[in-house]
């Protein structure tokens, strides 16, 4: 046994950090979302038989159907054994879904070289998958499953031994690179009602709470906000959500 560091070089491979865009036939997520505007489902995880799968789901209705009729739209399709809701707030639910496991894609994933590394995240009648793999089988392993699927190579990105543990994590590599003293105005101005609308409070007013000018206090928390705002909407313009 041995133990391999992903982020290094071994034996002359390297690994990769590769974003996808699946629509295969069968699929109830697929068909559901695509249906039902303004939805999205998103794989939390799954327990799979000999011949079916029992899926922990959110599930999202931002259009004009209401969470409760997006439940019966799932549990009315034809792959799907049962559904029950575990919890449901709003315009959301987590649930648990009971299906023929013939119309997952997941074995094949799983089977394959690609290591899921990120929720699965359905809408649109699209799966959007963040997956590992070894640089030198990713091209073999992505036409093996070209031939099969329609399946798009959103983006692939080297995995980064410098990101926090939980690399998968958006909210984790945005603490990662704000400084102590960006994190420490963000939290205060969001503390003070400074996000609220109208404002609370005035940047002035948290800079002397910390004993620093008006100019300065912005610098860190505009930079601080520049970071925030970048990740979350590249992370949201990229899953469509």
């Amino acid at each position: 046994m041995s133990v391999i560091h992903v982020s290094e070089k071994y034996d002359g491979t390297t690994h990769r950090q590769v974003e996808l865009k699946f629509w295969h036939p069968g699929c109830w997520t697929l068909e559901v979302s695509d249906e039902y505007d303004g939805t999205h489902i998103i794989e939390k995880s799954l327990y799979p038989t000999d011949e079916m799968v029992k899926g922990d789901f959110i599930i999202v209705s931002e259009g004009d159907h209401d969470i409760e009729t997006f439940v019966e739209a799932i549990d009315s399709h034809r792959v799907v054994e049962s559904t029950a809701i575990l919890k449901h707030s709003g315009d959301r639910a987590r649930v648990v879904v009971t299906y023929a496991r013939s119309s997952s894609i997941v074995p094949e994933i799983v089977n394959s070289e690609f290591m899921p590394i990120e929720p699965v995240h359905i809408t649109g009648g699209y799966e959007y998958w963040t997956v590992l793999v070894r640089s030198d089988q990713l091209e073999s392993v992505f036409t093996r499953l070209e031939d099969e699927y329609d399946v798009q190579l959103e983006s692939i990105h080297e995995v980064d031994p410098h990101d926090n543990v939980e690399f998968a994590n958006t909210s984790d590599r945005i603490y990662d690179s704000l400084s102590a003293r960006q994190t420490e105005c963000l939290f205060s101005a969001h503390e003070a009602g400074y996000y609220n609308w109208p404002r609370d409070v005035t940047a002035n007013d948290i800079a002397a709470d910390f004993g620093i000018s008006g100019p300065t206090f912005l610098e860190h928390l505009r930079k601080g906000e520049q970071k925030v705002l970048n990740a979350f909407l590249t992370k949201l313009a990229k899953r469509n959500y």
